[in-house]
């Protein structure tokens, strides 16, 4: 018996010191990658920090956050204050003081407790309390869209939003029930409503009880920036009218000026944006000096000289003759009106094209995970307008949502295009569209974020329980690259 205790004993202290053994032969001396893509949002006392993970040859335990008043740029300087923050890709700093600039940086650290070689991109951001507070990171939702008129639809959401200053009626999409697009011209805040929290789309003529289906794009956000998430409550269902709008609301647009350019071109003005009728020809006639009627063969609409959108018309005609015409102004004002116009005759303007062609309609971006990848498929709805004028479908992708690379030009009757080969993070896309002169629309925006998922995630994750914290190193000779 004594024999045999001291055999297990023996074969204990071997296997002992096999471990021992093994665990000094493995040495993890490789530092995780640079943390890059580092973005700020500023809220009310506080920013927003959002990144791209980093990379190691084992795993990547956590990140740190280092923030100061004062910008890092030569060895040996440090930033003011540091957050471990944990293995997470956002992160919250609060507790800053309003209208002082902040700058950021972000280092990854691995269980052995190395870190990251260089610092992340340095970003700057200045809190203000005219921002949403820390604590919302809840998206706005659609609560209720209603048809005020046959002309108008009004959104409730379920807190005060903010919309793009610049063409902000792209941000909204309608459909019918067989996904034919009603045109929003116009986005505006409710007058009547103080909280922001409605808006008013001015439309083409609805259909009366046709089912009309509104999805609204991730560029309207709360005042915290948080965007609306796609698929899940940025859609509304409301029943077309013929109701015609109140005598308050139909008062305007007005005719300011009428005015010849040259002999096939005259330019009408009006006190606010006007929208058009499918075919243009619709809203104005011209008739020539000897009662002749003149071919209408296109309308293009800019801002007024006060800067008002979409309150000029530009009328190309057939070939007008010399003295006083006569133009009338049907359906985009209260009331048909006829107005006389000294004509240009002999004066030749053969202005190149610099009008780019429309932006494209209802753009969403939905991800799919399909044998250990992410693809995302992209799908949108080309304008009639388009259709002779667009010569080229340019795809843009960014990871940041400011700068953006080219991903691939399309024919211009493509409505759909499939990404592959993206990384975890977010990732923006952009579509556009070009004539043949050369002109490219601004581009309309949709944003996915891919998630870390399946069992390499899990793995990862035991792997950091099993292996526990390790101290973080002081970080005083790191610099930005």
């Amino acid at each position: 018996m004594k024999k045999f205790s001291t055999i297990v004993a023996l074969f204990a202290l071997l296997s002992l010191s096999f471990t021992a053994f093994a665990a000094e032969d493995v040495v993890d001396d490789e530092s995780p990658t640079k943390v890059e893509n580092l973005a700020t949002t500023p809220l009310n006392g506080a920013i927003d920090l959002t990144w791209d993970a980093a990379t190691d040859n084992v795993a990547v335990d956590g990140y740190q956050v280092h923030y100061g008043k004062t910008r890092v740029e030569q060895k040996g300087e440090t930033y003011d204050s540091t957050e471990d923050v944990g293995d997470v890709l956002n992160f919250t700093v609060s507790g800053l003081e309003n209208d002082e600039i902040y700058y950021f940086s972000v280092i990854a650290y691995d269980l052995a407790g190395n870190e990251s070689s260089a610092w992340s991109n340095e970003e700057s951001a200045i809190p203000s309390d005219e921002l949403g507070d820390a604590e919302d990171n809840d998206s706005p939702q659609v609560s209720e869209a209603e048809a005020l008129n046959k002309f108008e639809v009004k959104i409730t959401f379920s807190e005060e939003v903010v919309m793009p200053a610049e063409d902000a009626q792209e941000a909204f999409a309608i459909e019918d029930e067989n996904f034919e697009a009603l045109v929003v011209s116009a986005a505006e805040f409710d007058e009547d409503d103080e909280m922001n929290k409605t808006v008013i789309l001015t439309t083409n003529e609805q259909i009366e009880g046709v089912n009309y289906t509104l999805t609204v794009g991730i560029d309207i956000e709360d005042k915290a920036g948080n965007p609306m998430i796609s698929g899940t409550s940025d859609t509304a269902e409301s029943l077309g009218t013929s109701a015609e709008k109140s005598e308050e609301v139909l008062s305007g647009p007005v005719v300011t000026s009428v005015e010849g350019v040259d002999s096939t071109h005259v330019i009408v003005n009006f006190d606010q944006g006007i929208v058009l009728s499918i075919d243009p020809s619709e809203d104005f006639a011209i008739q020539n000096i000897d009662g002749s009627q003149l071919d209408v063969l296109g309308v293009e609409l800019s801002p007024n000289s006060d800067g008002v959108e979409d309150a000029s018309a530009m009328i190309t005609t057939g070939e007008q003759k010399a003295g006083v015409l006569n133009l009338a102004v049907t359906n985009v004002i209260e009331n048909d009106e006829i107005y006389n116009f000294e004509s240009v005759v002999g004066v030749i303007v053969d202005e190149p094209d610099l009008v780019a062609p429309s932006d494209v309609a209802n753009f969403l971006a939905q991800k799919l995970f399909d044998a250990g990848n992410y693809i995302v498929k992209l799908s949108w709805i080309i304008p009639s307008e388009n259709v002779g004028d667009t010569v080229a479908q340019n795809i843009y992708k960014s990871v940041d949502g400011s700068v953006y690379d080219q991903e691939a030009s399309l024919a211009p009757e493509v409505t759909t295009y499939d990404v592959s080969g993206l990384s975890v993070g977010e990732h923006w896309f952009k579509v556009t569209q070009e004539d043949a002169a050369g002109n490219e629309s601004e581009g309309v925006i949709s944003k996915v974020l891919l998630s870390e998922t399946g069992p390499g995630l899990i793995g990862l994750a035991m792997f950091s329980l099993i292996g526990g914290r390790v101290s973080r190193r002081r970080r005083n000779t790191k610099i930005n690259t």
